[in-house]
């Protein structure tokens, strides 16, 4: 054999030596940021499982004290992973793959030495969101508007959101400027989180001394007030409710819904529990449902989407009296 040769065949055993002893070490693992980070639990048809891991392989990054009629009523913690923080921090938005998980609480709470203090005891819910840039999954019905949606029961972590559009989106309405999310409670997001900031936010417990924005604005006092009444609907109401006869999106229209039975208008997907519930929209039984969404009509979506309601009777008398005008 030549001495080319022989060099040429020591080039080969050396390379192929290489390969095997690289076979045999552990490769290092690479931080995934598309579909792959999240296949886990997301079927090939888009159907969506409560991920197996958590809290293992998540971070907090912030939370919500839901208020009720008697303080907080709820306390929402938010958790992603440190790869989606990491990237929201560079880019200023969550990027394909990102997951974002919501653990929802009941309160209990009592008096400190500190003050009055809440704190979070048995879960009651999940939501899950996942971002997908690419419209993986349509027409599948929890995916849409660049994310996937999914609730989770409490006892079994079942999926039970049927449709993103009914079962999710009302809340999320508000932050449509910011990819649906509220960024700017997340202080893990860093600065281009904060940047949705409201302009009217405040510092500290301030509830008690906010002046009622409807009796600001008409000048007048709440309470059987057609003005004030439009004005609380457009503050609690119409970011899910239309009043035109064209108008079923997230909610069903409200024109005419005095005297009307629930779950009935034409052209809207109403839940199995409204559909059948066999309510008549008085303006007694009104007053109950927008007072505590859950109760008159249990398993309701608005009971999810708006569980604290409207707790002000004043309030909720204008805004019945301006649905009154809505022939």
């Amino acid at each position: 054999m030549s001495k080319q040769r022989l060099q040429n065949a020591g080039a080969i055993i050396i390379a192929i030596g290489f390969l095997l002893f690289a076979s045999g070490c552990k490769q290092p693992e690479r931080v995934q940021t598309g579909v792959d980070a999240y296949s886990s639990f997301v079927s090939a048809d888009g159907n969506i499982s409560f991920p197996a891991d958590f809290p293992n392989g998540y971070v907090f990054i912030g939370s919500w004290a839901v208020n009720g009629s008697a303080g907080v009523a709820e306390i929402h913690a938010v958790y992603t992973r440190p790869v989606d923080v990491s990237n929201f921090n560079e880019t200023g938005k969550f990027l394909d793959g990102a997951v974002l998980l919501k653990e929802v609480s009941a309160v209990l709470g009592s008096a400190h030495t500190t003050g009055n203090a809440s704190w979070a005891e048995e879960k009651k819910t999940w939501f899950l969101m996942i971002k997908d840039s690419k419209q993986r999954f349509q027409p599948n019905p929890l995916w849409g508007d660049g994310w996937g949606w999914a609730q989770f029961d409490p006892a079994t972590k079942k999926q039970i959101s049927t449709n993103y559009k009914t079962d999710c989106l009302g809340c999320h309405v508000p932050a449509k400027h910011s990819d649906w999310v509220y960024t700017y409670a997340y202080p893990a997001l860093g600065p281009k989180g904060q940047a949705t900031v409201p302009k009217d936010a405040v510092k500290g417990d301030h509830a008690k001394d906010k002046p009622d924005h409807a009796s600001a604005v008409t000048g007048q006092g709440a309470g059987n007030n057609v003005a004030a009444g439009k004005l609380a609907f457009g503050i609690n109401c119409a970011a899910c409710h239309s009043v035109t006869s064209e108008g079923t999106g997230i909610g069903p229209s409200l024109k005419g819904v005095v005297g009307r039975k629930a779950g009935k208008l034409p052209g809207y997907a109403y839940s199995p529990a409204m559909s059948n519930s066999g309510i008549v929209w008085t303006t007694e039984n009104l007053d109950k449902h927008l007072e505590k969404p859950k109760e008159l009509i249990p398993g309701n979506r608005m009971g999810n989407v708006f569980p604290t309601g409207v707790q002000d009777p004043k309030k909720r008398q204008d805004i019945l009296a301006y649905l009154q005008t809505l022939k």
